[in-house]
């Protein structure tokens, strides 16, 4: 399978777009560049900036922010796998623009993007930032690698 970021202008293009959200701070069930979004807005509004995913009214259902800590049903992955052509293709590589989730609670329930030996995410308290993709605290909570398909 042709993988979407197969192209180094489309990966340039994702790298432009990642930066340009970095210091957004972290606000709940928001994505707007500049001013707050949490992961899930977060990586939804990065692919459709790209014109990856067609944003739409209601994409996003509410959530408490909570919801994970509640609920096993892993309303996160189905969600991209239903709006996004993604496989998952484990922890064996990583690709950039590769969506990797987190298990929080009992659930996925984070999202990063993977770029150059990083990820780019919506942090509680803190926003947008970038770390290191082997960091400690993140790697042992990893639960899925989506990888977008052309």
């Amino acid at each position: 399978m042709k993988y979407y970021f197969d192209s180094p202008n489309k990966q340039e293009e994702l790298k432009k777009i990642l930066d340009s959200w970095m210091g957004t701070p972290f606000r709940h069930h928001c994505g707007v560049k500049g001013f707050g979004t949490d992961c899930i807005f977060f990586v939804a509004k990065i692919f459709e900036e790209l014109g990856v995913l067609e944003w739409r009214k209601n994409l996003i259902l509410s959530y408490p922010p909570d919801w994970h800590l509640h609920n096993t049903k892993q309303r996160l992955l189905e969600g991209l796998m239903k709006e996004l052509n993604v496989e998952n293709v484990g922890f064996d590589s990583f690709l950039n623009g590769d969506i990797i989730l987190y298990h929080f609670g009992k659930a996925a329930s984070h999202a990063s993007i993977f770029f150059d030996d990083h990820v780019y995410q919506a942090v509680n308290n803190i926003g947008v930032i970038r770390l290191h993709y082997l960091d400690e605290t993140w790697n042992k909570r990893k639960k899925y690698n989506l990888r977008i398909l052309a």
